[in-house]
């Protein structure tokens, strides 16, 4: 064969391919979301996911597939047992099933909801303390050519007791195309604005926004080790250029009697530097407090400082304490 006749044949093989490629093709139109700016504590709300089907698929004919969505919201929402969603379409409307954890996501090796967290992560949010939970409906659906529609996903979900700021995430995807990494026509994230949910008791958690100082995990019990962190870069306070940050903190019973208090300057005391202006201290709280076995800590009260004690930031870089109040997991 001379060369260019192997150099045409070559160039009709790769047309062909793309060709094939595109007339199979049949990707999801972008995802929005409507998601309201707050509700109460303990309110059930309803979110929807908006998208749509734009199929291109003159050959072979037909493309059958489920619907997939998923919902990423702080795991305090226990919404595996409440969460509902529903979908309206062109197609016909229907109920969507969560996948049951025992079930592979084929891509990943693991389940549907940790290869949805695996990939997509926690969007904007700075706390992790989140789960993805992906259902699937219970219908299949025959697209044809050109057979573009839009669809709605309904969620109804309860926001849990307590208040907090925090981005939601949400996502749809076809079932048969899995979660293949490369694929950008058949799964469509998007992430929410701002919700706020209010009218609770104890601390707002805040997802969203960068902190002086915070606790993790967001939930803990004081026999838990749990981590400190003061973020210096986050603005201007009183310990700008300090080298070494301290801690001043006090705990408190259930009924808001102080219990004890930990106020030196001391290796006990002191932040590890770990870089870009942030600090940690990892401690046990029983232990750091020297409780009696029956004493327990409720809330906790705390101030960065500097290494004379004189200098110090609280809350928002004012003068009140930053908190934290102990939950069950």
């Amino acid at each position: 064969m001379k060369p260019v006749t192997r150099t045409l044949l070559y160039c009709y093989l790769a047309v062909g391919l793309f060709v094939t490629l595109f007339l199979v093709h049949c990707g999801l139109t972008a995802l929005t979301v409507t998601v309201p700016e707050q509700a109460m504590v303990n309110e059930r709300v309803t979110f929807v996911m908006h998208s749509g089907a734009e199929p291109r698929i003159e050959e072979p004919g037909t493309y059958t597939t489920q619907l997939l969505a998923g919902i990423m919201v702080p795991k305090s929402w226990n919404a595996r047992e409440n969460a509902v969603l529903t979908f309206t379409s062109p197609k016909g409307n229907g109920t969507m099933r969560m996948i049951p954890n025992s079930e592979i996501e084929p891509v990943s090796g693991v389940n549907w909801h940790q290869a949805a967290k695996n990939m997509f992560g926690i969007g904007p949010n700075l706390v992790d303390d989140f789960e993805w939970i992906v259902y699937r409906s219970t219908q299949s659906y025959t697209f044809r050519n050109n057979e573009d529609i839009n669809f709605d996903v309904n969620v109804e979900c309860n926001v849990g007791a307590e208040n907090m700021l925090v981005r939601l995430g949400f996502y749809v995807g076809s079932s048969i195309e899995n979660l293949r990494p490369e694929d950008t026509d058949y799964k469509k994230v998007a992430f929410s604005q701002v919700f706020e949910v209010t009218g609770g008791e104890g601390d707002l958690i805040d997802f969203v926004n960068p902190q002086l100082a915070a606790i993790q995990p967001v939930r803990s019990l004081d026999n838990d080790i749990i981590t400190l962190t003061f973020d210096a870069g986050v603005t201007h306070t009183a310990l700008d250029n300090q080298e070494d940050i301290y801690l001043t903190i006090k705990c408190f019973d259930e009924a808001g009697a102080l219990i004890a208090e930990v106020n030196e300057q001391t290796d006990k005391t002191r932040l590890t530097d770990i870089g870009g202006k942030r600090f940690l201290l990892d401690f046990w709280p029983r232990g750091y407090f020297n409780l009696e076995k029956d004493q327990r800590i409720a809330r906790l009260e705390y101030y960065c400082t500097d290494a004379t004690g004189t200098q110090r930031v609280g809350y928002g870089n004012t003068e009140e304490p930053f908190t934290y109040t102990f939950r069950c997991q």
